[in-house]
């Protein structure tokens, strides 16, 4: 907190635009922009290509302006067009570039806190959980648009939500801090069967792990009482349920990190299947802003 409240106005502008302080952008932008020109390198190259390299309509953005341009679509999830026209381009050329540059940063930015850690703080040891640790579980609902087929809309509806869905699995460390994600999941899906099939339990054998009744049937997971039917909790129950919130409650702070990038957040309009790899690079940039954060202050 001690480092943002030293941001100028311009710096918090930029901040709001595209979810990244500078200092962030300036790490970020000076990995992406090599690995995106050797990435067009190397397609020019391939075999086969017809166009000589070089050919064709130049660019009209440079790479880092390409970058700000994907970042604050996935900040702010408008459309397109919208994108396109702050920066000077077509709704296409806006498109095509969002796409290019998210493959990018997909691998350049780890999803994972440990490898986020040894990607972006060389040299220094990354974390690991240990016995003291707690691990929080949660999940949360990105609506999606409406599936035009039948069988493809009732597998993604959420009764819970009452809309279509797609779920992702967030853990953090007891301070609320993400730890990993596993997103683009059916919206039915329940908690309990995502956290089983995600392999949290393998991953994370020594820590404490707490979750809500959605959790309800993990043996190893530390869950708040349930009112029995028909009856009542005991004080020291709904003490015992107050102390497990106001733990858990942190699991939503990583959750709102994540969902500060609307496109986690407002109605999602792409394939359904590139949901995950767009998850996965949010989840990429929260962990470089809080590394840098961090190492301002």
């Amino acid at each position: 907190m001690a480092a943002r409240s030293k941001l100028t106005a311009e710096e918090k502008h930029l901040q709001a635009l595209c979810g990244l302080t500078p200092a962030a952008f300036d790490r970020l932008q000076a990995v992406v922009v090599p690995a995106l020109l050797a990435a067009r390198a190397a397609r020019a190259q391939r075999p086969g290509r017809k166009r000589g390299v070089g050919g064709g309509r130049k660019r009209g953005l440079t790479p880092a302006r390409e970058l700000l341009l994907t970042l604050v679509y996935l900040r702010h999830n408008v459309a397109q067009a919208v994108v396109g026209a702050l920066f000077g381009v077509s709704a296409d050329t806006s498109e095509n570039t969002f796409h290019e540059v998210v493959q990018v940063l997909r691998a350049v930015c780890p999803a994972q806190r440990w490898d986020a850690e040894k990607r972006w703080q060389k040299g220094q040891p990354s974390w690991q959980p240990d016995a003291g640790d707690r691990v929080l579980i949660d999940s949360f609902e990105t609506p999606v648009r409406r599936p035009s087929l039948d069988g493809a809309q009732r597998r993604v509806y959420s009764g819970k939500k009452k809309r279509h869905t797609l779920k992702t699995q967030v853990v953090t460390d007891g301070q609320g801090e993400v730890l990993e994600i596993d997103p683009g999941h059916r919206g039915p899906t329940n908690d309990k069967q995502l956290y089983t099939a995600s392999g949290v339990a393998t991953r994370y054998p020594t820590p404490k792990k707490y979750a809500d009744l959605g959790y309800q049937g993990a043996t190893d997971l530390h869950l708040p009482h349930k009112k029995p039917k028909g009856g009542a909790l005991t004080p020291e129950q709904r003490e015992a349920n107050r102390q497990h919130a106001a733990l858990r409650v942190r699991a939503e702070h990583g959750i709102r990190r994540l969902k500060g990038f609307r496109i986690l957040r407002d109605d999602y309009r792409l394939a359904l299947g590139l949901f995950p790899r767009i998850a996965y690079v949010v989840a990429g940039l929260v962990h470089l802003q809080r590394i840098v954060s961090a190492a301002s202050s």
